[in-house]
């Protein structure tokens, strides 16, 4: 098998035809998968999978070891104040609080002075008491409309999932939702629920793979988004943006996006022949969604116990559990004898084993561009110029991201969607090599004559 791929394999090293091995109801067919084949992973495929189970485990150690009472302490807290509603401590008067603004309309109106002064209290909450806070009912009634949703969509169309594995999925996001929002807050890494969510649900819902697939939807990605949802309240907060006025445009924003989404992507299954394929025009390869695929296989189809159980040729891979369980404890227990100083309390294991969750698809290519980009500005920039690293670092974290955006957007409509593809590959050098090696074509450095089989 290829070293780095995005699919999965037979025992004569050709991808994994899937439909060999389901019913017409996409269920699995024992009878057809022994007659078949096994399930074969290339080895990058075995190394994420080992670290994701590791980084799963240390994500709860090292949450409990090192953020176990601040939780607690701010989870009181929060109860405490309940409501949703921010309790002002003082009002607006006339010795400067307030000022006086010229609108668009000619009007005079009264805005908050966001130079006051109050001692004692945190700046930013200081200036935002000036707002109401968006009421809990809110969120509870967007809750429940989108909970209801979720649970017609499971139920109506036939995606094999129950309503209770749907509140499954959700109890799963909520039980680890603030692991990954304190990872998120001190490294800028989401670390990633995908792989114990297919886990689940393969455990559960066995020979399943389009339910896998819907489980997968609403655990993961209701984690990756309410976490981006909490970083919008946060930049809000310090662009002192009404936390109501906020909501309202978050809950449009997400209509919009969704319905466009979904559009662009039927346009696409409509317009681009041989998507998601090997033979698709321009590289519409899809290599993050046939990982997707492939991991439904493994999970939803094939099932958890014929790869982990017993005499199972993977079942070694559970140890990585263990492993990323016991080792915050370890770190942290050396962390605390060696004193607020010690580098061991830099130590993150969630974003070390998290950080390789996403080989296959991505490539040794995609980390070593990453890795000097953030050696450059973060350790060699910081040393030489402080100055300008403090100042526009992260004008310029935003103005990469914004670039990257721009030039998918040119490159698409001025290059591949005319046709001119071949424009944007042009060869430069060193891209003959690496795209004639195996590395680049994923192919096998030992194939089987026809008829032969490994394993």
């Amino acid at each position: 098998m290829p070293i780095i791929s995005s699919a999965v394999f037979d025992d004569t090293g050709k991808p994994y035809d899937v439909s060999r091995i389901l019913t017409k109801d996409y269920h699995f067919d024992h009878d057809a998968y022994t007659k078949y084949s096994k399930v074969y992973l290339p080895i990058t495929y075995v190394l994420s999978y080992g670290v994701q189970f590791a980084s799963l485990s240390s994500l709860v150690t090292h949450t409990l070891c090192w953020h176990g009472q601040d939780v607690w302490k701010q989870s009181k807290k929060s109860l405490a104040e309940g409501g949703g509603e921010r309790k002002h401590d003082y009002q607006p008067v006339d010795s400067g609080v307030t000022s006086t603004v010229s609108s668009h309309s000619g009007r005079s109106t009264t805005e908050p002075n966001f130079s006051a002064s109050i001692n004692g209290e945190d700046v930013h909450c200081r200036l935002m008491n000036h707002y109401e806070d968006a009421p809990i009912s809110w969120y509870l009634a967007t809750f429940v409309a989108m909970l209801a949703i979720g649970i017609f969509v499971v139920e109506y169309y036939p995606v094999y999932l129950p309503w209770y594995g749907l509140l499954l999925a959700l109890s799963i996001t909520a039980l680890l939702f603030i692991p990954v929002g304190i990872v998120m807050a001190i490294t800028n890494q989401h670390s990633s629920l995908y792989l114990i969510c297919q886990l689940i649900c393969g455990v559960v819902f066995p020979g399943r793979p389009v339910a896998n697939m819907v489980f997968v939807t609403y655990c993961y990605i209701s984690s990756a988004q309410g976490v981006k949802f909490s970083s919008d309240l946060k930049l809000g907060h310090y662009m002192k943006i009404p936390p109501k006025l906020l909501f309202k445009v978050q809950v449009a924003a997400t209509l919009v996006s969704s319905v466009v989404q979904v559009g662009v992507l039927n346009w696409m299954f409509a317009h681009i022949p041989n998507i998601c394929t090997p033979e698709a025009i321009n590289g519409f390869t899809c290599p993050i969604a046939r990982v997707h695929f492939n991991g439904s296989i493994l999970w939803g189809v094939v099932g958890p116990q014929r790869f982990f159980g017993h005499d199972a040729l993977y079942r070694p891979l559970i140890w990585a559990f263990l492993i990323g369980f016991v080792a915050p404890i370890l770190i942290w227990l050396v962390g605390r004898r060696r004193g607020p100083g010690s580098a061991w309390r830099r130590v993150n294991l969630p974003v070390l084993f998290g950080s390789l969750s996403w080989i296959p698809p991505a490539t040794g290519l995609n980390f070593s561009v990453w890795a000097l980009v953030c050696f450059l500005f973060n350790s060699h920039l910081r040393r030489r110029a402080p100055a300008w690293w403090a100042k526009y670092t992260m004008t310029l974290s935003a103005a990469l991201d914004s670039g990257l955006a721009f030039g998918v957007v040119v490159v698409f409509f001025c290059f591949l969607y005319p046709g001119w593809g071949w424009l944007a590959m042009l060869q430069w050098w060193g891209t003959r090599v690496y795209k004639e090696g195996c590395d680049w074509l994923g192919c096998p450095y030992k194939t089987l004559a026809p008829g032969e089989h490994f394993g």
